[in-house]
């Protein structure tokens, strides 16, 4: 995957931070990793330097579930709210395996629901799992471009869906 695809990880607990950190070590990743400590900074991270920024966003946002101040769910929401990043990849990334987790996360626009994997060799394979999604999937503009040319091509789409197609 190429080196700039920056991944986005709001994850609360410190002992799967520092296991994916390790994993990704371990697979020789040149991506840049942001991790965040709660769904507010994930929100926050995205509000802020994408944005406000007209900065590109992530290639992929990783959700927790349960988090403090907002969980998973609740910056999937957010997301699926902002019209330049509806298009954008968000993985949940998760202990639970309910299938209401599951159904509401694919409800709301998840691209995957990812069970946290429990061991390190399986650690291992979801990050190179990871890598190879990235390298072979091709991003939306807001990650490619920026903030600033993706709303433009939204305005653009806009503008065009109210002329009648001819008959």
């Amino acid at each position: 995957m190429p080196s700039s695809r920056l991944l986005l990880i709001a994850e609360d607990d410190e002992n799967d931070v520092f296991l994916l950190q390790h994993a990704f070590d371990a697979a020789k990743t040149e991506n840049p990793v942001r991790f965040v400590k709660d769904g507010q900074e994930a929100i926050d991270y995205i509000s802020k330097q994408c944005m406000q920024n007209e900065d590109t966003a992530p290639s992929l946002v990783m959700l927790d579930l349960k988090m403090p101040r907002k969980s998973g769910f609740d910056v999937l929401e957010w997301m699926r709210k902002q019209p330049v990043l509806q298009g954008l990849p968000v993985f949940m990334f998760t202990s639970s395996t309910r299938q209401e987790d599951i159904d509401r996360a694919y409800l709301n626009g998840a691209t995957g629901f990812l069970v946290k994997p429990p061991s390190t060799s399986q650690r291992l394979k979801l990050v190179n799992f990871l890598k190879d999604w990235l390298a072979c999937n091709e991003l939306p503009s807001v990650t490619r471009f920026g903030v600033k040319a993706a709303r433009q091509k939204l305005e653009e789409r806009s503008a065009n869906s109210s002329i009648s197609p001819p008959l």
